[in-house]
Protein backbone atom coordinates (compact mmCIF):
# COMPACT_ATOMS: atom_id res chain seq x y z
CA UNK A 1 0.00 0.00 0.00
CA UNK A 2 2.69 2.40 -1.29
CA UNK A 3 1.87 4.94 -3.45
CA UNK A 4 1.57 8.73 -1.82
CA UNK A 5 0.94 6.78 1.63
CA UNK A 6 4.44 5.98 3.07
CA UNK A 7 6.65 9.17 4.31
CA UNK A 8 6.97 8.71 8.13
CA UNK A 9 9.88 6.32 9.38
CA UNK A 10 8.57 3.57 12.00
CA UNK A 11 10.34 4.16 15.76
CA UNK A 12 10.95 0.72 16.43
CA UNK A 13 14.43 -0.07 18.11
CA UNK A 14 14.62 -4.05 17.67
CA UNK A 15 17.55 -5.62 15.55
CA UNK A 16 15.49 -6.44 12.72
CA UNK A 17 14.67 -2.46 12.05
CA UNK A 18 19.01 -1.74 11.38
CA UNK A 19 19.75 -0.60 7.78
CA UNK A 20 20.41 -3.48 5.52
CA UNK A 21 23.38 -4.11 3.93
CA UNK A 22 23.71 -3.69 0.08
CA UNK A 23 21.73 -6.79 -1.73
CA UNK A 24 20.15 -7.87 -4.63
CA UNK A 25 17.26 -5.86 -3.85
CA UNK A 26 19.07 -2.35 -3.86
CA UNK A 27 21.41 -3.69 -6.96
CA UNK A 28 17.30 -4.12 -8.90
CA UNK A 29 16.52 -0.26 -7.16
CA UNK A 30 19.86 1.16 -8.99
CA UNK A 31 19.69 -0.88 -12.15
CA UNK A 32 16.53 0.70 -12.52
CA UNK A 33 17.66 4.58 -12.64
CA UNK A 34 20.58 3.30 -14.31
CA UNK A 35 18.25 2.96 -17.04
CA UNK A 36 16.56 6.20 -16.74
CA UNK A 37 19.91 7.70 -16.76
CA UNK A 38 21.10 6.34 -19.23
CA UNK A 39 17.92 7.11 -21.97
CA UNK A 40 17.65 10.54 -20.30
CA UNK A 41 21.44 11.88 -20.96
CA UNK A 42 20.83 11.49 -24.67
CA UNK A 43 18.24 13.27 -26.88
CA UNK A 44 18.93 17.44 -26.84
CA UNK A 45 16.23 19.26 -28.51
CA UNK A 46 16.70 21.83 -31.56
CA UNK A 47 18.83 24.50 -30.24
CA UNK A 48 16.54 27.35 -31.26
CA UNK A 49 13.76 25.67 -28.95
CA UNK A 50 16.12 25.45 -25.76
CA UNK A 51 16.44 28.17 -23.40
CA UNK A 52 19.96 26.69 -22.87
CA UNK A 53 22.79 26.75 -24.61
CA UNK A 54 24.50 23.91 -25.82
CA UNK A 55 27.55 23.37 -23.13
CA UNK A 56 24.34 24.28 -20.42
CA UNK A 57 22.33 21.52 -21.81
CA UNK A 58 24.83 19.12 -22.01
CA UNK A 59 25.56 19.47 -18.27
CA UNK A 60 22.19 19.68 -17.25
CA UNK A 61 20.89 16.78 -18.89
CA UNK A 62 23.05 14.08 -16.46
CA UNK A 63 22.56 16.65 -13.40
CA UNK A 64 18.56 15.73 -13.89
CA UNK A 65 19.10 12.19 -14.41
CA UNK A 66 21.30 11.81 -11.65
CA UNK A 67 18.98 13.53 -9.14
CA UNK A 68 16.36 10.51 -10.44
CA UNK A 69 19.29 8.10 -9.34
CA UNK A 70 20.26 9.63 -6.19
CA UNK A 71 16.54 10.37 -5.52
CA UNK A 72 15.54 6.68 -5.93
CA UNK A 73 18.82 5.41 -3.99
CA UNK A 74 17.91 7.24 -1.26
CA UNK A 75 13.97 6.44 -0.78
CA UNK A 76 15.08 2.94 -1.36
CA UNK A 77 17.02 2.67 1.69
CA UNK A 78 14.29 4.77 3.58
CA UNK A 79 11.58 2.01 2.47
CA UNK A 80 13.95 -0.34 3.59
CA UNK A 81 14.47 0.71 6.96
CA UNK A 82 11.03 1.64 7.78
CA UNK A 83 8.68 -0.47 6.05
CA UNK A 84 10.78 -3.63 4.76
CA UNK A 85 12.49 -4.46 8.01
CA UNK A 86 9.51 -6.69 9.64
CA UNK A 87 9.29 -10.79 9.20
CA UNK A 88 9.69 -11.67 5.98
CA UNK A 89 7.08 -13.92 3.76
CA UNK A 90 8.10 -17.57 3.16
CA UNK A 91 7.84 -16.76 -0.53
CA UNK A 92 6.80 -14.06 -2.66
CA UNK A 93 3.25 -13.80 -3.07
CA UNK A 94 0.68 -11.27 -4.44
CA UNK A 95 -2.89 -10.33 -2.73
CA UNK A 96 -5.87 -7.68 -4.31
CA UNK A 97 -6.46 -5.47 -1.03
CA UNK A 98 -9.79 -3.77 -3.14
CA UNK A 99 -12.18 -2.18 -0.66
CA UNK A 100 -10.51 -2.76 2.57
CA UNK A 101 -11.68 -0.52 5.84
CA UNK A 102 -10.14 2.46 4.42
CA UNK A 103 -12.46 2.13 1.40
CA UNK A 104 -9.36 2.61 -1.37
CA UNK A 105 -8.50 5.73 0.05
CA UNK A 106 -4.76 4.33 -0.37
CA UNK A 107 -5.26 3.41 -3.91
CA UNK A 108 -6.04 7.24 -4.77
CA UNK A 109 -2.71 8.19 -3.87
CA UNK A 110 -0.59 5.66 -5.65
CA UNK A 111 -3.07 6.84 -8.73
CA UNK A 112 -1.40 10.70 -7.51
CA UNK A 113 1.76 9.14 -6.94
CA UNK A 114 1.92 7.46 -10.41
CA UNK A 115 1.04 11.13 -12.12
CA UNK A 116 2.97 13.13 -10.09
CA UNK A 117 6.43 11.11 -10.68
CA UNK A 118 5.65 10.81 -14.31
CA UNK A 119 5.07 14.78 -14.87
CA UNK A 120 8.37 15.48 -12.11
CA UNK A 121 10.85 13.22 -14.45
CA UNK A 122 9.00 14.34 -17.71
CA UNK A 123 9.11 18.59 -16.64
CA UNK A 124 12.96 18.04 -15.33
CA UNK A 125 13.79 16.62 -18.52
CA UNK A 126 11.64 19.04 -20.62
CA UNK A 127 13.82 22.05 -18.77
CA UNK A 128 17.33 20.28 -19.45
CA UNK A 129 16.13 20.40 -23.24
CA UNK A 130 15.59 16.29 -23.95
CA UNK A 131 13.22 16.20 -26.82
CA UNK A 132 9.71 15.81 -25.79
CA UNK A 133 9.53 12.19 -26.64
CA UNK A 134 12.45 11.00 -25.05
CA UNK A 135 11.20 13.15 -21.67
CA UNK A 136 7.87 11.28 -21.74
CA UNK A 137 9.08 7.76 -22.26
CA UNK A 138 12.11 8.34 -19.51
CA UNK A 139 10.03 10.11 -17.18
CA UNK A 140 6.96 7.41 -17.04
CA UNK A 141 9.30 4.50 -17.32
CA UNK A 142 11.57 5.94 -13.98
CA UNK A 143 7.77 6.33 -12.68
CA UNK A 144 6.82 2.37 -13.37
CA UNK A 145 10.19 1.45 -12.17
CA UNK A 146 9.97 3.18 -8.81
CA UNK A 147 6.38 1.54 -7.98
CA UNK A 148 7.01 -1.24 -9.32
CA UNK A 149 9.93 -2.06 -7.20
CA UNK A 150 8.51 -1.06 -4.27
CA UNK A 151 5.74 -3.87 -4.86
CA UNK A 152 8.14 -6.29 -5.34
CA UNK A 153 9.67 -5.59 -2.39
CA UNK A 154 5.94 -5.80 -0.70
CA UNK A 155 5.51 -9.07 -1.80
CA UNK A 156 8.51 -10.65 0.29
CA UNK A 157 7.46 -9.79 3.72
CA UNK A 158 4.30 -10.77 5.48
CA UNK A 159 2.62 -7.69 6.47
CA UNK A 160 1.77 -6.31 2.85
CA UNK A 161 2.55 -8.96 -0.18
CA UNK A 162 2.51 -7.55 -4.33
CA UNK A 163 -1.16 -5.91 -4.51
CA UNK A 164 -2.48 -5.94 -7.82
CA UNK A 165 -4.82 -3.18 -7.19
CA UNK A 166 -1.88 -0.94 -6.14
CA UNK A 167 -0.53 -2.02 -9.21
CA UNK A 168 -3.49 -0.85 -11.21
CA UNK A 169 -3.54 2.42 -9.87
CA UNK A 170 0.29 3.64 -10.24
CA UNK A 171 0.02 2.83 -14.17
CA UNK A 172 -3.68 4.34 -14.15
CA UNK A 173 -1.73 7.21 -12.38
CA UNK A 174 1.38 7.41 -15.26
CA UNK A 175 -0.79 6.80 -17.94
CA UNK A 176 -2.94 10.09 -17.48
CA UNK A 177 -0.05 11.79 -17.39
CA UNK A 178 1.30 10.31 -20.80
CA UNK A 179 -1.61 10.71 -22.37
CA UNK A 180 -1.80 14.16 -21.09
CA UNK A 181 1.11 14.89 -22.58
CA UNK A 182 0.36 13.04 -26.24
CA UNK A 183 -2.82 14.95 -26.16
CA UNK A 184 -2.82 18.11 -24.14
CA UNK A 185 -6.83 19.17 -25.16
CA UNK A 186 -7.34 16.07 -22.23
CA UNK A 187 -5.00 18.97 -19.39
CA UNK A 188 -8.09 19.85 -18.45
CA UNK A 189 -8.49 17.65 -16.06
CA UNK A 190 -6.08 17.94 -13.07
CA UNK A 191 -5.45 15.65 -10.09
CA UNK A 192 -5.02 17.70 -6.83
CA UNK A 193 -4.68 16.49 -3.39
CA UNK A 194 -5.80 18.41 0.56
CA UNK A 195 -5.39 17.46 3.78
CA UNK A 196 -6.47 18.37 7.50
CA UNK A 197 -5.39 16.16 10.27
CA UNK A 198 -8.43 13.64 11.06
CA UNK A 199 -9.92 13.45 14.71
CA UNK A 200 -7.77 10.10 15.74
CA UNK A 201 -4.79 11.50 14.18
CA UNK A 202 -4.74 14.78 16.46
CA UNK A 203 -5.69 12.37 19.20
CA UNK A 204 -3.46 9.35 18.56
CA UNK A 205 -0.81 10.38 21.83
CA UNK A 206 -4.18 9.46 23.77
CA UNK A 207 -4.27 5.81 21.93
CA UNK A 208 -4.25 3.32 24.81
CA UNK A 209 -2.70 0.67 22.37
CA UNK A 210 0.21 0.52 19.92
CA UNK A 211 -0.93 2.55 16.91
CA UNK A 212 0.50 2.55 13.15
CA UNK A 213 -1.49 5.82 12.43
CA UNK A 214 0.79 8.72 11.05
CA UNK A 215 0.25 11.61 8.49
CA UNK A 216 1.03 8.99 5.88
CA UNK A 217 -1.45 6.54 7.01
CA UNK A 218 -4.12 9.54 7.79
CA UNK A 219 -6.88 8.48 5.09
CA UNK A 220 -9.49 10.01 6.69
CA UNK A 221 -7.58 13.48 6.48
CA UNK A 222 -6.79 13.14 2.63
CA UNK A 223 -8.91 14.29 0.20
CA UNK A 224 -8.02 12.99 -3.42
CA UNK A 225 -9.95 15.64 -6.36
CA UNK A 226 -10.32 15.57 -9.63
CA UNK A 227 -10.24 18.91 -10.84
CA UNK A 228 -11.63 20.27 -14.24
CA UNK A 229 -10.83 23.62 -16.45
CA UNK A 230 -14.64 23.89 -17.52
CA UNK A 231 -13.22 26.84 -20.26
CA UNK A 232 -11.09 24.02 -21.62
CA UNK A 233 -13.41 21.74 -20.79
CA UNK A 234 -16.30 22.99 -22.57
CA UNK A 235 -14.65 25.42 -24.87
CA UNK A 236 -17.15 28.06 -26.49
CA UNK A 237 -20.08 26.40 -24.77
CA UNK A 238 -18.48 27.55 -21.66
CA UNK A 239 -20.62 30.05 -19.45
CA UNK A 240 -19.12 33.45 -20.05
CA UNK A 241 -19.51 34.61 -16.23
CA UNK A 242 -17.57 31.55 -15.18
CA UNK A 243 -14.07 32.94 -14.22
CA UNK A 244 -10.67 31.70 -15.29
CA UNK A 245 -9.84 31.25 -12.01
CA UNK A 246 -12.15 28.70 -10.74
CA UNK A 247 -12.08 24.86 -11.26
CA UNK A 248 -14.82 22.36 -10.68
CA UNK A 249 -13.54 19.59 -8.71
CA UNK A 250 -15.10 15.86 -7.73
CA UNK A 251 -13.47 15.13 -4.62
CA UNK A 252 -12.93 11.40 -2.50
CA UNK A 253 -12.02 10.84 1.22
CA UNK A 254 -13.68 8.51 3.69
CA UNK A 255 -14.82 8.93 7.21
CA UNK A 256 -12.61 8.02 10.59
CA UNK A 257 -11.78 4.61 9.88
CA UNK A 258 -9.39 4.83 12.93
CA UNK A 259 -11.60 5.49 15.98
CA UNK A 260 -11.02 8.92 17.86
CA UNK A 261 -10.82 7.51 21.02
CA UNK A 262 -9.74 3.79 21.20
CA UNK A 263 -6.86 3.69 17.86
CA UNK A 264 -8.95 0.74 16.93
CA UNK A 265 -9.44 0.33 12.56
CA UNK A 266 -13.10 0.02 11.83
CA UNK A 267 -14.64 0.39 7.96
CA UNK A 268 -15.04 3.63 7.32
CA UNK A 269 -17.85 5.43 4.40
CA UNK A 270 -16.94 7.04 1.23
CA UNK A 271 -17.51 10.63 1.04
CA UNK A 272 -18.11 11.92 -2.29
CA UNK A 273 -17.46 16.08 -2.83
CA UNK A 274 -18.21 18.78 -5.21
CA UNK A 275 -16.33 21.85 -4.71
CA UNK A 276 -15.33 24.99 -6.34
CA UNK A 277 -11.48 25.16 -7.05
CA UNK A 278 -8.97 27.41 -7.33
CA UNK A 279 -6.42 27.67 -10.51
CA UNK A 280 -3.13 29.68 -9.57
CA UNK A 281 -1.91 29.09 -12.70
CA UNK A 282 -4.91 31.92 -13.72
CA UNK A 283 -3.40 34.72 -11.38
CA UNK A 284 -1.30 37.22 -13.20
CA UNK A 285 2.20 37.02 -14.05
CA UNK A 286 4.54 35.61 -16.17
CA UNK A 287 7.88 35.63 -14.61
CA UNK A 288 9.65 32.47 -15.13
CA UNK A 289 10.46 31.60 -10.87
CA UNK A 290 6.21 32.61 -10.62
CA UNK A 291 5.11 30.74 -12.97
CA UNK A 292 6.74 27.67 -11.80
CA UNK A 293 5.85 28.65 -8.43
CA UNK A 294 1.77 29.06 -10.01
CA UNK A 295 2.10 25.40 -11.63
CA UNK A 296 3.26 23.64 -8.55
CA UNK A 297 0.69 25.05 -6.51
CA UNK A 298 -1.89 24.31 -9.14
CA UNK A 299 -1.72 20.70 -7.67
CA UNK A 300 -3.06 21.44 -4.04
CA UNK A 301 -6.93 21.76 -3.70
CA UNK A 302 -7.05 24.73 -1.45
CA UNK A 303 -10.08 25.15 1.50
CA UNK A 304 -12.97 26.15 -0.25
CA UNK A 305 -17.28 25.33 0.24
CA UNK A 306 -18.46 22.19 -0.92
CA UNK A 307 -20.71 19.99 -1.28
CA UNK A 308 -20.37 16.63 0.24
CA UNK A 309 -23.05 14.16 -1.50
CA UNK A 310 -22.08 10.44 0.41
CA UNK A 311 -22.67 9.08 2.50
CA UNK A 312 -25.08 12.28 3.12
CA UNK A 313 -25.89 14.92 1.41
CA UNK A 314 -24.65 18.57 2.92
CA UNK A 315 -23.00 21.63 2.41
CA UNK A 316 -19.81 22.62 3.84
CA UNK A 317 -18.74 26.04 4.43
CA UNK A 318 -15.07 25.87 4.53
CA UNK A 319 -13.96 22.46 3.55
CA UNK A 320 -10.16 21.80 3.77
Amino acid sequence: MIGFSRVEVVTDKSPARRRAPVNSSFRIALACTSLCLAVSTTGAQNVRQCPLSERQAAFARPVVATGFVAGNVELWHYFKKAWWSGEKAPHFFFRSDWDEDFRDQDKFGHFLGGYQLSRAGYESLQSACVSKKKALITGVAYAAFFQLQIEIFDGMYKKYGFSYADMIANTAGQTLEAEEQLHPHLQWLKPTISYSQSAAMRNRANFTGPSELRRSLDYSGQTYWFSADMRQLLGSRAPRYWPSLLRLSAGHSITDYVDPITGASHRARRKLLLAIDLDPEALPGQNPLWKFVKHELSYYHFPSPALQLTPGVRGISWYR
